[in-house]
């Protein structure tokens, strides 16, 4: 590479011997520095060579004296015969390294940016697949994230038993065929012939319009009713399938029906991992961690139920500690039990 700084000498006063010193100068072009001993860059830049862009920095571990001069760990003394060269040659090595650094980083900020990936998908969130399993019958899985919640046959039983645990919204008709080759949704037909794209048509249906917590008007999973016979002062209604049927009804709010409310196998209302827990008078929600523990949701806006009173005035619940079920009306416990930290429904109807 063509050198593009050049390195001579020039004789100065020395401020102590009285004499003539010699001291190494840069040049740049047709302009000329005396690179003077004990100066910083700043002041010896007096064509502001860096503030016009000519070097693209300040030279790395510069130093002079009036024995030798230093740059970029290169020390070459003045008396050198060879001196003009071996630093003019550091100058340069500088010059290119730091050159081709601010090259690669315009090129890189010049760069397309990748496009933004896709947010992964909620893991509450439910959604469905239909298979063929080895026997060619065509089955319905119905997923919570990357985790198999159920499988059913295509039949009216296995679309029933989906509607009644509350993973499929119920449609206005529904009609399957004896030989199971086609559904008839809400008047819509699916046909699943050889080579047909019936299967992945209702999949796509189900998934638009039947697959739960699609729509911002989803009711309510937990209703709260006061009830002073109860142990805690309050009666809950929520669905679940406590014994394979799926029911929806009133139950004491107790440490019962708690255990039933946070049970994955049983009932979907918690989001995925919380866990609750009643120690009477209070009321704990926490989360399980990746090692099989658990802990307080975190304190934060998003953990805080904003609950109106029956005074209509704002409470304001704060889930990362125990709720004291002794200040709260059962308007204000059902909206903790609806409030999207804890409750799958509500994170749902919330994201739509």
């Amino acid at each position: 590479m063509q050198n593009k700084i050049k390195i001579g000498k020039m004789s100065i006063p020395h401020p102590n011997s009285g004499g003539l010193a010699e001291v190494f100068t840069m040049t740049f072009g047709s302009e000329t520095i005396p690179l003077m001993p004990l100066k910083n860059w700043s002041q010896l830049d007096t064509f502001k060579w860096r503030v016009r862009g000519i070097l693209p920095g300040t030279p790395a571990g510069l130093e002079i004296t009036f024995d030798h001069a230093k740059m970029g760990g290169e020390t070459v003394l003045t008396l050198d015969p060879d001196g003009c060269a071996k630093l003019q040659e550091a100058f340069n090595d500088w010059l290119v390294l730091e050159t081709e650094t601010l090259e690669l980083a315009k090129a890189k900020a010049q760069m397309p940016k990748p496009e933004t990936m896709p947010e992964p998908a909620d893991e509450d969130a439910f959604r469905f697949e239909l298979e063929t399993d080895k026997a060619g019958q065509a089955r319905i899985k119905c997923l919570q994230g990357k985790e198999t919640v159920k499988a059913v046959a295509l039949n009216l039983q296995g679309f029933n038993a989906l509607i009644e645990q509350g993973l499929m919204r119920k449609p206005g008709t529904l009609k399957v065929g004896a030989l199971h080759d086609w559904v008839e949704l809400d008047g819509h037909l699916f046909r699943f012939e050889d080579e047909s794209s019936g299967l992945s048509n209702l999949e796509k249906a189900l998934n638009e319009r039947y697959v739960i917590g699609t729509d911002s008007d989803v009711p309510l999973d937990v209703a709260v009713f006061p009830n002073p016979a109860s142990p805690s002062g309050f009666d809950i209604q929520f669905p679940a399938t406590p014994h394979g049927l799926a029911e929806n009804r009133k139950r004491h709010l107790n440490e019962e029906s708690v255990e039933l409310l946070q049970d994955p196998q049983k009932c979907l209302v918690l989001r995925k991992g919380t866990i609750a827990k009643f120690t009477p008078p209070h009321l704990i929600f926490k989360q399980k961690t990746p090692d099989g523990g658990e802990r307080y949701l975190d304190p934060s806006p998003e953990n805080v139920v904003r609950a109106r009173t029956e005074a209509g005035e704002t409470k304001m619940i704060d889930l990362s500690q125990p709720v004291n079920l002794l200040d709260l009306s059962a308007l204000e416990l059902t909206a903790v039990l609806n409030h999207p930290a804890i409750n799958r429904r509500a994170k749902l109807a919330e994201a739509a």
